[in-house]
């Protein structure tokens, strides 16, 4: 119950606000700048905008994904891959995502009909 209740006080002190630095995101979420970092390479579910000065800015929607990404994390029950298709399908990020081996298959078929229509093309050159 604590624990829902600190969501609670995040949340509502993120809505407060529409931008935030670098800094005031640690501080809301009790995390180092380092893992900050790490977050956004890993998972790459939010993205840091930068000031004029080329401070890292974060917008209210970055933040509720830190929370669910931070919750999600203390968990500890599901792996990295999980948490990323959690919060995509929490947050609403296109999760229809095609499998390697049938995009490879998909382009070397593309590439097939791309050479038979340059034949076609080249042998109606030559005729004309």
């Amino acid at each position: 119950m604590v624990q829902n209740q600190k969501a609670n006080n995040i949340k509502e002190a993120i809505n407060k606000k529409l931008v935030f630095s670098e800094e005031e995101v640690c501080r809301l979420l009790k995390i180092s700048p380092e893992k900050l970092n790490s977050w956004e390479n890993e998972f790459r579910l939010f993205f840091a905008g930068k000031t004029a000065g080329g401070q890292k800015i974060y917008r209210q929607k970055d933040l509720l994904i830190m929370v669910r990404l931070k919750e999600l994390l203390e968990e500890n029950v599901l792996t990295t891959a999980g948490i990323k298709r959690k919060i995509e399908e929490e947050f609403g990020f296109k999760t229809d995502r095609i499998p390697p081996e049938k995009l490879l298959s998909t382009l070397s078929e593309i590439k097939e009909e791309l050479r038979a229509i340059v034949k076609a093309l080249e042998k109606n050159r030559k005729k004309g």
